[in-house]
């Protein structure tokens, strides 16, 4: 509301003004000497309706004319949003209605910097009655705008107008191209012959000049001029905030001046007055979970009810650039930061704060308490780290720890069948063992290796040398329980409260000040760069057969859809798989797959596939025949093998006395059976089964990357889970890295030269989006017992709801959330 205080007092000093103002000759907006191809402030709609198309002018204004002696009864009221306009205009207590719109011709290339637009004014009610103004504008590049319009009065005949607009320095010093504008414009119209006052024929006419400059910012200055009439106009403004407040004076050759003052407050805000900005921090919030694909909770008809404490990476990425691009702001600052997320989402989050340090800005961490994830997190990114004097460090490692059903479901009664292509393809483990086997121990001792020596690195990369010891010590020795503790060691740099947090940063930087809203700029280029759209689809979730939600499931006919709508569409010029899945379905991985691979067969387009937490298994399936495979070094990837899951009740039914009985036809009519035992030639076929999907595996990844042999892959596979790190070595991904890698190799691919745009393939524009935290019942199932029910238990649910009846499967042992930090 405090922005538009500066509206609402001028707007009542106006009417005010006008119960006192004379009556005299009204002036004619449409009359103004504004350069057709470059006018930028609430008058477009009069001189050059094209260019609300440019959307740049989205603003609420007010304009009361005077002369010499005063306020003359006549104001306007703008209301500009988007493009379309409404202009009302008083004059000597006549109403003028003007509507007006503009549109950009395109979506891209040189389409989307062609202009249209029309405005049809009227007088009182007499709507029918009405005059047109049209224009057209052609901005080719920053340094230059060219436009036209036609006037279609409601009787004689029409009035043609041409102009040109140059920015001469965009081609010396393109950053303040904006700074100076020159202009010309000339006008084609019937006029009476001067030797016989009966004719009238169209001649060249009105010929105006013009320039404007903006040396400091938000002080701008215009004046143009009439050749032919010698008529002068002359623009003053003051641009600040969402504010341009302005006055026009123009004069004609022997009448009084006319001035014009006028305030617009738009949606947009101008460069910092005069480059001045007051030093502030911004306040991030980082305390909710952080995922590569943002899907629905749930879905009520066309309602969509997202989790409101959950968070895209790629937004957060965003973030964090218009951060590093926000004048005045100076630093980040972030107050007890608790998020969940993977640790290779994490590493991508850090490389982005990285991003934003390498512009020179600062990073300070303020906590009441430190997790153990949250303190590698902070160590990487932050200047300086501050804990509660109360508070306590929680650094201790990783662990993976996971449950054992086999003694459990044999004392019940209950036999599992464990088809696995080899030992290290443990993911029915859980279901088949009464504890960890030696080939699941090696394995988790390999990825945590990886993550525990990413975690070690961030930290010295981060403290440096005010560790007081090497960070594998000091991990051995926590959690540190007493906040002095962690300062000794060097983890942590000052103790503070909470409440000293702006003493300390005035102390260390000179300023204090807190932001938590970043403003939208108004753009000052003229021409929109042609993009090169690259077609973005998530994979989150178990890969199963038939339909789903994108982000909760890889669903093998939605997601082939989505690949299929986006390799058909010529306006992309490749795809990015974001995978986040540990597998499932080997059949929904395989059809996938195909679609994928007929995108660079029948369409031509690049698949690069960016790995996030994890994508193992039926993830790494999907994603083997890419042109490129980017993940990060904690990535989850490989598992490049099958299993079988099956049981057999006999027992347990026996046991609660329930006996069944079959009539078949055919001999295998009742395989598989969970009631009665398998014989040796049904497991015998079951083994088989496994072992041809297992060889058209290895032999895809092998088709897929063409650097290793078949036996090259086979020593790779073996159902082994590797990170992303270990995946590089062996040549099963091309390169490390996150989404700005996976672009950068989309660019080669493509041979793309300009600029990228990413577009969203996967989320539906249909419906209702809600955002919703958990409600006062929902919060309750914080409770720390429910957690441990979430996180162990929970999961063998969905694993039989997403896969009861699909086998094979290409399932990873382990998922990125498994594993503890």
């Amino acid at each position: 509301m405090k922005a538009y205080k500066p509206f609402v007092w001028l707007i009542l000093f106006g009417v005010f003004a006008c119960t006192l103002a004379a009556q005299s000759a009204p002036f004619n907006p449409e009359s103004l000497q504004y350069p057709l191809a470059s006018v930028d402030d609430q008058f477009i709609p009069y001189v050059n309706p094209a260019l609300l198309g440019t959307q740049h002018n989205s603003d609420l204004g007010f304009a009361q004319i005077m002369d010499k002696d005063g306020w003359i009864k006549q104001h306007i009221l703008f209301v500009n949003a988007g493009g379309s306009s409404y202009v009302y205009e008083n004059r000597n207590n006549t109403s003028y209605h003007n509507l007006s719109g503009g549109f950009a011709l395109g979506n891209n290339g040189i389409l989307r910097n062609i202009y249209l637009g029309s405005r049809y004014s009227w007088q009182n009610s007499s709507f029918g009655k009405g005059w047109w103004r049209s224009g057209a504008t052609v901005r080719p590049h920053n340094s230059a705008s060219m436009a036209f319009v036609w006037d279609n009065p409601q009787s004689g005949p029409p009035s043609y107008r041409g102009g040109i607009s140059l920015r001469p320095l965009q081609w010396f010093l393109p950053q303040h191209g904006y700074r100076l504008e020159l202009s010309g414009d000339m006008g084609y119209r019937k006029e009476i012959d001067a030797n016989d006052p009966t004719l009238r024929e169209y001649k060249l006419g009105d010929a105006v000049v013009g320039v404007k400059t903006q040396v400091l910012d938000g002080l701008m200055v215009g004046a143009t001029y009439n050749l032919d009439s010698e008529n002068l106009m002359l623009n003053f403004g003051l641009r600040f905030g969402k504010t341009n407040l302005s006055n026009i004076i123009t004069k004609t050759k022997d009448g009084d001046p006319i001035f014009i003052p006028h305030i617009g407050l738009g949606d947009y805000n101008y460069k910092s007055f005069l480059g001045l900005s007051s030093r502030k921090w911004y306040e991030m919030k980082l305390d909710k979970s952080i995922v590569s694909y943002k899907a629905p909770s749930y879905e009520l008809g066309p309602v969509k009810i997202f989790d409101g404490k959950t968070r895209c990476i790629e937004d957060l990425v965003r973030e964090l650039e218009r951060v590093a691009e926000e004048p005045g702001i100076e630093g980040i600052v972030l107050v007890n930061p608790s998020f969940g997320t993977s640790f290779a989402l994490m590493e991508e989050l850090v490389r982005a704060f990285d991003a934003f340090k390498a512009t020179g800005k600062k990073v300070e961490c303020y906590y009441d308490n430190i997790s153990n994830g949250g303190y590698i997190f902070a160590s990487a990114i932050a200047d300086y780290i501050m804990l509660n004097p109360t508070g306590i460090l929680d650094l201790r490692g990783f662990s993976v720890t996971s449950p054992y059903l086999g003694e459990m479901l044999d004392s019940l009664g209950v036999e599992v069948i464990n088809f696995r292509s080899h030992k290290y393809k443990s993911a029915g483990n859980m279901f088949s063992e009464s504890s960890m086997t030696e080939s699941e121990r090696e394995t988790y001792e390999a990825l945590l290796d990886t993550f525990y020596d990413t975690a070690l690195a961030q930290i010295a990369k981060g403290r440096g040398d005010r560790l007081q010891d090497t960070p594998e010590a000091l991990v051995e020795n926590g959690p540190y329980l007493m906040a002095q503790e962690a300062v000794d060691a060097g983890l942590v740099d000052k103790l503070i409260y909470q409440d000293q947090l702006d003493e300390h940063l005035k102390e260390n930087y000179g300023f204090k000040g807190r932001r938590k809203d970043l403003h939208n700029y108004l753009s000052y280029n003229w021409h929109i760069p042609s993009e090169s759209k690259i077609a973005v689809i998530y994979a989150s979730g178990n890969i199963v057969m038939g339909k789903g939600t994108p982000g909760k499931l890889i669903a093998e006919e939605s997601t082939v859809n989505l690949i299929r709508k986006a390799r058909k569409d010529p306006s992309y010029k490749g795809i990015i798989l974001r995978v986040d899945s540990g597998g499932g379905s080997a059949q929904a991985s395989d059809i996938i797959l195909r679609e994928l691979e007929l995108a660079q067969i029948e369409n031509n387009k690049p698949v690069v596939v960016s790995m996030a937490g994890a994508a193992a298994s039926g993830g790494y399936y999907i994603a083997c025949k890419a042109d490129k495979i980017i993940a990060e070094a904690t990535t989850i990837t490989g598992s490049i093998g099958v299993i079988g899951i099956m049981f057999n009740a006999e027992r347990m039914f026996n046991k609660i006395r329930v006996n069944w009985s079959t009539v078949k036809k055919g001999r295998n009519s009742d395989f598989p059976s969970i009631y009665r035992g398998w014989s040796e030639e049904e497991k015998q076929r079951m083994t088989d089964f496994i072992e041809v999907t297992y060889e058209d595996f290895v032999n895809k990844v092998a088709a897929g990357r063409q650097h290793l042999s078949l036996d090259e892959v086979n020593e790779y596979a073996q159902g082994r889970v590797w990170s992303g790190k270990d995946a590089l070595e062996r040549g099963l991904i091309d390169e490390l890295g996150g989404m700005d890698t996976a672009i950068e190799s989309m660019r080669e691919l493509a041979g793309i030269k300009g600029k990228i745009r990413l577009v969203d393939a996967t989320t539906s524009t249909k419906g209702i989006r809600v955002n919703m935290s958990k409600g006062i019942g929902l919060s309750a199932l914080d409770h720390p017992l429910f957690t441990a029910l979430d996180e162990s238990y929970i999961r063998l649910y969905e694993l039989w709801r997403d896969y009861e009846g699909q086998n094979p499967l290409m399932l990873s042992p382990i998922q990125s959330q498994d594993i503890e930090f």
